[in-house]
Order: structure tokens, then C-alpha cells, then sequence
């Protein structure tokens, strides 16, 4: 038995079971000084009993390694070298109540040298891959980067921090990156290898030709992991220029080069006459200032330049010889090449995509039978209109028009015929109102107009002439030809806090009192109403 300093001698066989224990084991007190050890921590750490006792655990623990207890330290054996445990700690108290700590070590010194090497290997691949003097990207299954060298940086230009998680739609223009997307695709289906070449920007803006090559790679657990892609610079190689010019021949963006200090062209690619509707001999030698729709369209642009220095994936819109504009999503880089500098333009036509967002746009705000303003579509063009009325302290007044015995034409002529009036009814108002007037549809056989600038006087004016031209508006129908009415109710703004809903209220307090007094009439509201 080892000797004990405080420690109860009255359990010889608790201690018996104890030093018989094959995991090293030690009582403690709370401060780490060892009061007892059994043999088999005296022979992991290489000491003869009892050479433990009075020791404390941080006079074992390597300066290097402090950690907290219960989790993994690193011990010094006798001879000096470290060795790897995991501890477990329990306090108890003696018999008189001090505190005391009982704590196994188990010997995982194997485990964390396996570990320790592989760690070392993932770190050499870390710093191998960073030291590739060519740029190397990795990208995920869903064409996300996930990983980028140092290389990578400084031939783009672009940081990693801003580049990881993102695909290339984030930092390439719709075109270029709708390529590369595909290129994965087909690289990850195919889990093959593929080698492309294109003219990129790189930093600085400088236009380089490149080689790309993809290999698809699995994970760790067998499933596709993504891609990785090597990027070589061909521009320096021979023979360059005709490799170069066929590349931007076949690209289906348009490309255009032009000198920064005069704005001349000195290059454009088939694509880009396409576009203008010129020959690429003509457009050669001419101000690309002349292709802007208008020069707000420019002023945008080279503010942007100015700023950043780049402009990426802007709308911008452009007209062709003929002068018919087009949208584009616009992007500049500003480069050197051959000592001259350029701006270096890709313009990708945005036309057709456009024009359907706006087709979605206003079919969203139109109200699918008269072709005018919904309601959602009205209360927020009313709102702008009533805000900028506060705003400049100027009128502004809404009328509400419903049209008399509807139910009894559509009981009569049918809906059809009913349909065909609303929609006159619609015609009939906006033949009448101003363009910047709005017009919309409340629902049924109810319209509303806000007139900006006009007083409630002034609108009753042009609420009759409204009122008038419907009147004599023919409606065909299947019988003939019938004539309707309506009848109009008015509102003026009442004040700074006036609103919208309030001003509509009042207007239909009036339209229900022409209805009242015989319809086919304009009324103004008055208090009292």
C-alpha cells in the first residue's frame, strides 16, 4: 500500500481496489497537489512510487498545452516527453469534509499523434494549394465556390471573402456565367474532365485569354463533390491574336473596345454590329457616346465609372442605327491593352426578357376586363399623387363614377354585353382625362379618378364632360344599340393629414346622394353629407 496524506487509512480495501485499478488514477485537492496515485499512473508517466505524492498536476501538465479539466492534456512522463491523456474529473470530500478530486487519465497519446499527423498533412495540402502559382478554384454541386488559392486573387482580382458561397451569376456577367453553369453541368454528369477557352477580365481590367480546365471530384462518402478548375493564361503563348479574335467572333455577347481618352472605338466584335445594325467598319472609328439612347443613359454609366471604376450587369438601354432603343445589361471594365486604355464593353441584349418582366409588370397592375389601373394598382399610383400633393401644398380631388342600372343591361343584353359597356366606360373616361390623371377600376361597374393639381370645382368640369361623353356613347348589342348614364361623386384633399381612403369616402357619400336625387348627375361633396 502507498503511503497517504490525508486520506482515510480505515479502507484498506477500498484502497487495495483502487491501486489495483490498470487506468491511472489520483486524489487531488482542489489546488492540484496529488495526495495519492496509484501504481498504474506512476508507470504511464514513468515514476517509481511513491515519487507522485506532493507533486501537483500543473508541475505534470507541458507549459504548451493548458487546457481545461476534463477534457484532453498533454502530461510530461519522467523522461521529459509529452503523453497524450483525457481525463476525467469527480470531486469528493474526506472524512473530515475538505475537498478532494478524484481523476482518471486514460492514455490516448496514439489517437492524437494519428491525429496530429493528419493535421499536419491537411495543413501542408492547405499551404500547397495556396503556393500553385496557377489560379485553382473549387465549386460545390450547386456552383458554389468553395474554395480559391492565392493565385486565384491576384489574377482576378476578386477576394475570396467576397467570392465564397457565391455562384459565378454573382461576379459574371448573365451570359458568361449561363456558359459556365452549363460547362458544370456537363462536367458533373459526365463526372469527366473539360478544357474550354475564353477572353476574360482580370485585375486590373487587363483582357486576357485563358484556358479553363474542370475535373468533377466525389467526397469523402462516395458522392459528387464538385468541381475543380484550373486556370491558365494563353495570352503570352504564339500564335495569340487570330486565337483571340475567333474566340470573341463566336461570343454571343457583344464586345467592344474604345480608347478612354477620346472615346473612339478600335474594336468591336460580330455580335456587337449585330446589335447597333452596322457593319463593324463603320462602327470602327466612331464615338461609342453615340449609341446611348440619351445621355442620362451615360451619365449613369460613367458615374458608376468614376465611382468604381466598373460598371457589372447594369440596365442600361442603347438604340440601333435606326434609332429604335433596346435594353442591355451593360458591363465595363476599364483596361490596358498594348499600353493604350480602354474601356472594355459586353453588352448581352436584355430586350426580350425585359419587355416580358414589364408584359408581367402590367398585367399584375391592369384589371383583365378594361385594361386600366386594378385597384391594388390604383390606392399606390392615388397615394404617390396625394403625397406629392402635401408635399408641394397643391389640389388635388377624386371623383367616383358608377354607372346607373347596370344590373338591369347585363339582365337585359347579358354579360357579355355588360363586359363591352365597362370597357367603353373605361374608353370613355380616359378620351376625356388627362395623361397623368389615374384612372382605375374599384371593382364591378364602379371606376375612380384622381385628378393631381384640380380643385373639386375644377373636376366637376371635367366629371361632366366625362359624364356627357358616356352619355353619348353608343353600346352595341345584340338587339341593337342602347345608352347608358352614370353618375359621379366628388371629393376635394381637406387639409395636410387628408388621406386617400377618407377623400374616396367622401366621394361616395356624394355619388350615393346623386343617386339619391335621380342619378345621370355630378355631385359635389358638402359637409353633412
Amino acid at each position: 500500500m502507498i503511503p497517504q496524506q490525508g486520506v482515510d487509512d480505515a479502507r484498506p480495501a477500498a484502497w487495495q481496489a483502487f491501486d489495483a485499478l490498470p487506468a491511472g488514477v489520483c486524489v487531488s485537492t482542489p489546488a492540484g497537489e496529488i495526495r495519492h496515485a496509484n501504481p498504474a499512473l506512476h508507470a504511464l508517466l514513468g515514476y517509481p512510487p511513491p515519487d507522485l505524492i506532493g507533486k501537483t498536476l500543473a508541475d505534470l501538465t507541458l507549459p504548451d498545452d493548458p487546457v481545461p479539466e476534463g477534457a484532453e492534456r498533454r502530461l510530461r512522463r519522467r523522461d521529459g516527453s509529452g503523453l497524450w491523456v483525457a481525463e476525467t474529473v469527480a470531486p469528493f470530500g474526506d472524512v473530515d469534509g475538505a475537498p478532494l478530486r478524484l481523476t482518471l487519465f486514460t492514455d490516448v497519446d496514439e489517437r492524437c499523434r494519428r491525429e496530429a499527423a493528419l493535421q499536419d498533412r491537411l495543413l501542408m495540402k492547405e499551404a500547397l494549394f495556396d503556393t500553385l502559382p496557377v489560379p485553382v478554384f473549387v465549386k460545390d454541386v450547386r456552383g458554389q465556390y468553395i474554395r480559391v488559392n492565392d493565385a486565384f486573387e491576384r489574377y482576378t482580382g476578386l477576394d475570396r471573402r467576397d467570392l465564397l458561397q457565391k455562384t459565378t451569376f454573382a461576379v459574371m456577367d448573365p451570359g458568361t456565367a449561363k456558359a459556365h453553369a452549363a460547362q458544370d453541368r456537363a462536367v458533373l454528369a459526365e463526372e469527366s474532365r473539360a478544357r474550354y477557352e475564353e477572353v476574360v477580365p482580370v485585375a486590373g481590367g487587363t483582357l486576357r485569354m485563358t484556358s479553363l480546365s474542370k475535373v468533377s471530384f466525389r467526397d469523402s462518402s462516395g458522392n459528387p463533390g464538385g468541381i475543380v478548375g484550373v486556370i491558365h493564361d494563353l495570352t503570352d503563348s504564339q500564335p495569340n491574336e487570330g486565337r483571340l479574335e475567333a474566340i470573341l467572333e463566336q461570343s454571343p455577347i457583344g464586345v467592344s473596345v474604345s480608347r478612354r481618352d477620346d472615346g473612339r472605338i478600335v474594336f468591336v466584335n460580330t455580335r456587337f454590329a449585330e446589335l447597333i445594325g452596322l457593319p463593324r467598319d463603320r462602327l470602327v472609328g466612331s464615338r461609342a457616346r453615340d449609341y446611348y439612347l440619351d445621355n442620362h443613359q451615360r451619365e449613369r454609366v460613367l458615374e458608376r465609372l468614376r465611382g468604381s471604376g466598373a460598371v457589372v450587369n447594369m440596365e442600361v438601354q442603347f438604340k440601333k442605327a435606326d434609332g429604335s432603343p433596346f435594353w442591355t445589361l451593360f458591363t465595363v471594365n476599364q483596361a490596358v491593352i498594348q499600353g493604350v486604355e480602354v474601356n472594355l464593353a459586353w453588352i448581352y441584349d436584355y430586350t426580350e426578357r425585359r419587355n416580358m418582366e414589364e408584359a408581367l409588370r402590367d398585367m399584375a397592375s391592369r384589371d383583365p376586363l378594361t385594361g386600366i389601373y386594378n385597384r391594388r394598382s390604383f390606392m399606390e399610383m392615388a397615394r404617390q399623387q396625394l403625397a406629392r400633393a402635401h408635399r408641394f401644398h397643391e389640389p388635388l380631388a377624386v371623383f367616383v363614377l358608377d354607372v346607373d342600372h347596370f344590373k338591369k343591361i347585363n339582365d337585359t343584353y347579358g354579360h357579355a354585353t355588360g363586359d363591352d359597356a365597362l370597357r367603353m366606360v373605361a374608353g370613355g373616361c380616359q378620351a376625356i382625362l388627362r395623361e397623368y390623371d389615374v384612372l382605375g377600376r374599384l371593382g364591378g361597374e364602379e371606376f375612380v379618378v384622381v385628378l393631381p393639381g384640380a380643385t373639386a370645382d375644377e373636376t366637376r368640369v371635367v366629371a361632366e364632360r366625362v359624364r356627357r361623353n358616356l352619355a353619348r356613347m353608343p353600346i352595341p348589342a345584340p338587339e341593337g344599340r342602347f345608352h347608358l348614364t352614370s353618375s359621379i361623386g366628388i371629393a376635394g384633399l381637406e387639409g395636410a393629414t387628408d388621406t386617400l381612403e377618407k377623400a374616396i369616402h367622401r366621394a361616395d357619400l356624394a355619388l350615393y346622394r346623386a343617386k339619391h336625387e335621380g342619378r345621370n348627375r355630378v355631385v359635389v361633396y358638402e359637409r353633412g353629407m
